[in-house]
């Protein structure tokens, strides 16, 4: 926490934004909060280049019915996007994300530039590495503090396996990411590249040849997710998750970390552990976070409670503090029943092995 406030006061943000962060970390955990949100989500778009498997949005295999399944939306507009900033100025920083690929959205760098240059905002992103070539040039010229490149796999097979979609476009994301980072070296650019892969029951073996190709791409950090799961068949938590249970995975994640050196260890960061009957919720994700889309509907999570229609609305007037947030807030306090994916959710029941 010393660490982290350090950063803060020292990084290049307006006074207030500080003093709301300090307010943040002394305020603890209570349902009616007296600080502003510390960071903003923005879903930039719903419209994607992919149709992933496991992704809530877009798979063909998760059901209509499916209660977190984000349905289509209209993409965040410039004018929107620059009202919700303004309006919640104290935040630290924004990631620019959607239930899509971001960069879609045409007015994707001027909000970049907006929150960044007119907020001071830290300003980070997500893509699925489909678009990297396209936009390279954009991305490089533009003041974007972070983008995590979303790997998935260390292979076209594996790749395919988990998304459903063609091996060879795997091909495509590593090739692209590799020139994406390269050029940030050579340039000397101010962008934290990251990736990430997903880890699950069936690919935990392959852990160390994910992290030999982390080597080759050479990115500022790597994560190795674990899976998040969803109620239909072959995305299911008994299927996909690994537990705490799961002793002979954890001991190999534990090798796989120990083969590091300690230097290179800080540049990973390896899957948690999930222990559904874990007493304790540890999300903070309604007591930090506001997420916006582009029909004004407002909410928190970005993981696992991705629909956020019929939450709130930037119509309201004190959102931060309205039904939806304190209720929720609750919950997470009260040990009040949660929805069934907050107890396969890595941020909320994640034990990380130690």
């Amino acid at each position: 926490m010393i660490r982290k406030l350090a950063k803060v006061l020292l990084a290049d943000h307006f006074l207030y934004q500080k003093l709301n962060y300090i307010r943040y970390l002394m305020s603890g955990r209570t349902a009616r909060c007296n600080y502003k949100p510390v960071t903003l989500s923005i879903v930039s778009t719903t419209r994607c280049t992919l149709s992933c498997d496991m992704c809530p949005t877009h798979s063909r295999l998760v059901g209509e019915d499916y209660k977190w399944r984000q349905t289509t939306r209209s993409d965040m507009t410039l004018d929107l996007f620059k009202d919700t900033v303004d309006r919640f100025r104290e935040a630290l920083g924004v990631q620019i994300l959607g239930s899509g690929e971001p960069v879609l959205n045409k007015d994707f760098f001027n909000m970049v530039e907006y929150a960044k240059k007119e907020r001071r905002m830290e300003v980070k992103s997500f893509t699925n590495g489909t678009t990297i070539r396209e936009y390279m040039g954009r991305i490089l010229a533009s003041s974007l503090d972070g983008l995590t490149v979303s790997v998935n796999s260390h292979d076209a097979s594996d790749y395919a396996r988990l998304t459903g979609m063609p091996p060879e476009t795997h091909a495509q994301i590593i090739r692209d990411t590799k020139m994406l980072i390269d050029e940030v070296k050579k340039t000397g650019k101010a962008l934290s590249v990251k990736i990430s892969f997903i880890i699950d029951r069936e690919n935990y073996r392959s852990m160390p040849k994910m992290i030999s190709l982390a080597r080759e791409l050479g990115p500022d950090h790597t994560f190795l997710c674990n899976f998040l799961p969803t109620p239909y068949k072959g995305l299911t938590p008994k299927e996909r998750v690994i537990t705490v249970d799961d002793k002979p995975i954890a001991d190999l994640i534990s090798k796989a970390m120990a083969g590091l050196s300690g230097i290179e260890r800080k540049k990973f960061s390896f899957p948690v552990l999930i222990d559904p009957a874990l007493a304790e919720n540890r999300c903070a994700t309604h007591f930090k976070q506001l997420r916006v889309d582009g029909d004004g509907n407002a909410s928190s999570c970005s993981m696992m409670l991705l629909n956020m229609q019929g939450a709130s609305s930037l119509k309201d007037e004190d959102i931060w503090n309205g039904p939806f947030f304190m209720a929720m807030r609750e919950k997470f306090m009260r040990g009040g029943a949660l929805e069934e994916v907050c107890y396969y959710c890595p941020d909320n029941k994640g034990v990380p092995i130690a």
